[in-house]
Parts: C-alpha cells; sequence; structure tokens
C-alpha cells in the first residue's frame, strides 16, 4: 500500500458551488533516496610553541597564622564515691556472689570472700545512688539480702542499696 496524503482544497467555493462537493486529492509521498555522509578528515593542526622568557616570582611575605581559641567543656565534678562493704553470714555456702545494677547483674563481678568465722565480704567503691541487687549463694540459688529493704521490679522484689 502507498503512503498517501491528504490535501484539502484551496479555495471553498461557499453558496456559488451549488450542489457539488468538493473531494479531497490523495497523492502519493515522494520518497527520498537516503542520504549518505562521506567520512570527514580533519587536517592535522600545527602547534607552534615559542619558548617564554623565564619569570621570576616576586617574594610573598606569609601572613602569621592565628590559632583559634580552643574551646572546652567544663570540666564535670567527679562523681563522690563511697565504699560500700556487703558482709553476708552463710557458713554453709560453698560460694557467695551479688549481682546488681552496679555491676549489670553480672555476678562474677561480685564475688565476695569469705572469712574464718563464715562472714562472706565484698568491698565496692560506688557513687551516691539507689542500686538494686539480689546474692546468687553457691551459683543457683538468687536470693534478697534479709538486712536490707526491697522493692518490686519488672521480674520481681529486688534487694535495694542507698549509697549516700
Amino acid at each position: 500500500m502507498a503512503n498517501t496524503k491528504k490535501i484539502a482544497p484551496k479555495a471553498a467555493c461557499g453558496s456559488k458551488c451549488g450542489s457539488k462537493k468538493i473531494e479531497p486529492v490523495k497523492a502519493p509521498l515522494a520518497k527520498s533516496a537516503p542520504v549518505k555522509a562521506a567520512p570527514v578528515k580533519a587536517a592535522p593542526a600545527k602547534v607552534v610553541a615559542k619558548a617564554a622568557a623565564p619569570v621570576k616570582a616576586a617574594p610573598v611575605k606569609a601572613a602569621p597564622i592565628k590559632a583559634a581559641p580552643v574551646k572546652t567543656a567544663p570540666a564535670k565534678a567527679p562523681a563522690e564515691l563511697k565504699e560500700v562493704v556487703f558482709s553476708i553470714y552463710s557458713p554453709a555456702s560453698k560460694s557467695v556472689e551479688i549481682g546488681g545494677e552496679f555491676n549489670n547483674w553480672t555476678p562474677a563481678k561480685g564475688k565476695a570472700k569469705k572469712d574464718k568465722d563464715g562472714n562472706w565480704v565484698l568491698k565496692l567503691t560506688l557513687p551516691k545512688g539507689s542500686y538494686q541487687y539480689k546474692i546468687l549463694y553457691d551459683g543457683t540459688n538468687w536470693e534478697l539480702d534479709q538486712s536490707a529493704p526491697s522493692v518490686l521490679a519488672e521480674l520481681g522484689q529486688n534487694s535495694v542499696l542507698n549509697v549516700k
């Protein structure tokens, strides 16, 4: 099928034409031949270099460098530490450890030492504050310290140590 293009009439005749109908003319479109571009060769560029005379730079005076003042945060006073002594009488126990908020509930960091009378002693240096803890007997039994106040915590009762 040939490509056709509709061409509209150039002049409208209005009421003078009468009953004649003007039909658009269909004319075939002309096909153009493909154009091939010829390769273009660039002429080699000619570079002419002239040796420039050496230029002596004028001495530059460096401005003194000023250090910006260093801003430091005000020094925080070290937290006042207090020595706390846990003394637990349990002559039949083979080990006594204390786990609490002060040692991230790691009883191995709170191993008490047994004296000749059956008292288990642990000395800690803690900042002022309130700490929850429990005593671990023989590595298996967590118990409250009967000589300290206790509090109901998320996972049950804990003993409370107030360092003042």
